[in-house]
């Protein structure tokens, strides 16, 4: 089994102006999903990113330049990660089709994880 990270990518106003009760309903939904994937043995982890900018660092000829990120005119942002376990790619994305992201966002990468020994 090979080890895929999903990648959770969303607009960065997705969640405005969702009440508190909306706001539960999609994290039951993502919850209820983990569940079903780590009774499988499927989820290996994942995190919520916090929201707000990060950092991203940029070599420069003169040093490294610190910018605030994501930037404003980006059209999504990474919202969050998770690893699942699968045979190989079409296993990574059937399971991916089924994560409560792809109902309530419209984006999801999904990258395999280079094994170390």
């Amino acid at each position: 089994m090979n080890t895929y990270a999903l990648l959770l990518n969303h607009a960065p106003d997705r969640y405005d102006g969702l009440t508190e009760d909306d706001y539960m309903d999609i994290i039951k939904d993502y919850v209820a999903w983990v569940e079903k994937l780590s009774a499988e043995g499927t989820y290996v982890g994942g995190e919520k990113l916090a929201d707000g900018p990060g950092k991203t660092l940029t070599k420069t000829d003169t040093g490294i330049e610190v910018h605030d990120a994501p930037m404003a005119e980006l059209a999504e942002v990474l919202g969050g990660f998770m690893l699942i376990k699968a045979a190989d790619y079409a296993s990574a994305v059937a399971i991916a089709k089924t994560c409560p992201h792809m109902v309530h966002n419209s984006t999801l990468e999904i990258r395999e994880v280079q094994p170390t020994d």
